[in-house]
């Protein structure tokens, strides 16, 4: 990872807090960032994570991160556990994987009894740990901790300490803030200082070069048979496979991921037979067979399976309470961001109704139905009335949903996929949340209302006047959306101004005649005199492309105006 004249003004037009800043982040580092309060350090290593951009220079080669912030919020509507698999879904874990490593991280950090325990009731040191925790369980290239120490006990710094070691030795950069000098003195690579809105390395006492000061992992060889022509998929550790002619196979893998390489080759269906096992690179001695001398170097035990959720186990890592290499089983390269995201939006989802802050808006819009809507008024009106309405309730939503985390939760999710995916899905959550909204009151008005022109001369025909009603409440939806996201953050961060806008752009967009809501409403009403069903696909074009505007718009603006 390069920076190269990295430079982040303070506001849009505010002081410089940081300008001119190079630094090349080499793999297996521990870097060190010193300075006073006030002079930046938060702000560089944001930049690194990829939470907020650069007003100037470039940033390239950001691999995989995680991050973790000097205050982690309590105020979420998660148990700890809960939360956990959430960010390792985002991460681009599976529900069982990501459950599994929660448990580990919080048993190592002495939290496995809040698993179950919602955050909001966690002590401040209890919220850190978890944290830390959805940062380690990622397993990321790049570890970003700012001051990440601050609030835990003792033996929880201690295993931080063991967690950023073995995450270098593991071949990823570990950049790290803290107050306290001493914190991995004798183990860190480089060291910068900040001051003055500059950067400047600091000579290391000791340090080795980085390319050289950590020794590579030692690899485990392991022989393999099974009645499987392929090996499972996703195997830990993304292990190098060799086959031989009488069907067997070897795996060398780094020695972190041999124990759950082997649990994953024993639990496989059908399961495979593990034939030998040793250190790569020595002879690797048969276990069908005693050998006729003593094998050399000696083979390692293998381990008995474990179920997926079992817990923390001792087992000789010189760790209490951990597996060696359980928590750091399949790296996941390559997974699709779409997936990522769709996890993503599946925890905005849940967030959005676990902390039922949507219920005064559907409440509202339920009022403004049982006001308007009444059985037997012509269908058409009503889709149409229907459909306005949930126009200033989408833009309702969508504030809610681009501002219901905070900001320190939010910067831990923008660091594992970025700032303009993350608004995505807030504004995605807040689109999902009002079709689901004018689905509802769309079949609503269809069972109550009558198939007829206002006149009650002409039939209304049923299946194009829902297409219609559809499209239509597709519309209002979309169109609440794009003016709820250019009425708050990032464009407009004061909730005052946030809502005195609000409330005169939604009058707007129901009331111009340009806009793509009002085209399909009026279309609605005006068929409704004559019983003809207009289906607004125009109208529904225009209103998606505003909608994606908006979004890449905001998008946009989320990482720079933070």
């Amino acid at each position: 990872m390069n920076l190269r004249g990295v430079g982040r003004r303070y506001g849009p037009r505010g002081p410089w807090v940081l300008r001119g800043a190079d630094l090349v982040l080499p793999p297996r580092t521990l870097v060190r960032v010193e300075g006073a309060n006030g002079t930046g350090k938060s702000t560089l290593l944001r930049l690194l994570a990829g939470i907020d951009a650069p007003t100037e220079g470039r940033l390239t080669g950001r691999p995989r991160t995680a991050y973790v912030p000097e205050r982690f919020p309590g105020a979420l509507p998660f148990t700890a556990g809960g939360y956990l698999v959430h960010l390792g879904r985002v991460h681009g874990l599976d529900t069982v994987e990501a459950g599994r490593r929660a448990d580990r991280w919080l048993a190592r950090f002495g939290a496995a009894g809040c698993s179950r325990t919602p955050m909001a009731r966690l002590s401040k040191g209890t919220s850190q740990k978890v944290a830390v925790a959805q940062a380690l369980l990622a397993e990321p290239d790049l570890l970003v901790l700012d001051e990440a120490w601050t609030g835990l006990d003792a033996a929880a710094r201690d295993e931080l300490d063991r967690a950023v070691t073995e995450r270098v030795a593991d071949g990823a950069t570990v950049v790290f803030v803290d107050h306290d000098p001493r914190r991995q003195s004798g183990a860190v690579d480089v060291t910068y200082r900040l001051g003055g809105g500059r950067l400047v390395a600091v000579p290391t006492a000791g340090a080795k070069p980085p390319a050289v000061s950590r020794a590579v992992p030692p690899r485990i060889r392991i022989e393999a048979e099974g009645s499987a022509a392929v090996l499972p998929s996703g195997l830990p550790g993304a292990p190098v496979v060799e086959r031989d002619t009488s069907g067997g196979v070897r795996l060398t893998v780094a020695a972190t991921h041999s124990d759950d390489l082997l649990r994953a080759l024993l639990t496989a269906r059908p399961g495979w037979h593990i034939t030998g096992l040793a250190p790569a690179g020595a002879r690797v001695p048969s276990t069908d067979a005693a050998p006729t001398s003593p094998p050399s170097p000696t083979p390692l035990p293998i381990p008995t399976p474990a179920p997926a959720r079992d817990g923390a186990t001792a087992t000789g890592s010189g760790v209490p309470g951990r597996t060696p290499g359980a928590d750091r089983a399949v790296p996941f390269p390559g997974i699709p961001r779409g997936r990522r995201f769709a996890a993503l939006v599946r925890c905005q989802a849940a967030l959005l109704a676990r902390s039922q802050r949507w219920l005064a808006p559907v409440l509202l819009y339920a009022a403004f139905l049982a006001v308007g809507v009444q059985a037997g008024q012509p269908v058409l009106d009503s889709l149409g009335y229907a459909a306005a309405g949930l126009l200033p309730v989408t833009a309702w939503l969508t504030r809610l949903c681009v501002t219901q985390e905070p900001p320190a939760a939010r910067a831990v999710v923008a660091a594992a996929l970025g700032p303009a995916r993350v608004h995505g899905a807030a504004l995605v959550t807040a689109v999902g949340a009002a079709l689901v909204l004018g689905t509802v009151a769309t079949a609503f008005v269809l069972l109550t209302g009558e198939p007829l022109s206002n006149d009650r001369t002409a039939a209304v025909p049923l299946p194009p006047a829902a297409l219609a009603g559809l499209l239509t409440a597709l519309c209002c939806a979309l169109v609440g959306t794009a003016v709820g996201a250019l009425c708050s953050r990032p464009v407009l961060h004061r909730r005052g101004w946030s809502l005195a806008t609000t409330v005169p752009v939604v009058l707007l967009a129901v009331v111009t005649d340009g806009s793509p809501a009002k085209r399909a409403v009026t279309g609605l009403v005006s068929g409704s005199r004559d019983g003809t069903v207009r289906v607004p696909l125009l109208a529904s074009a225009g209103a998606l492309l505003l909608a994606a505007a908006v979004t890449a718009l905001t998008a946009r603006l989320a990482s720079s105006r933070e």
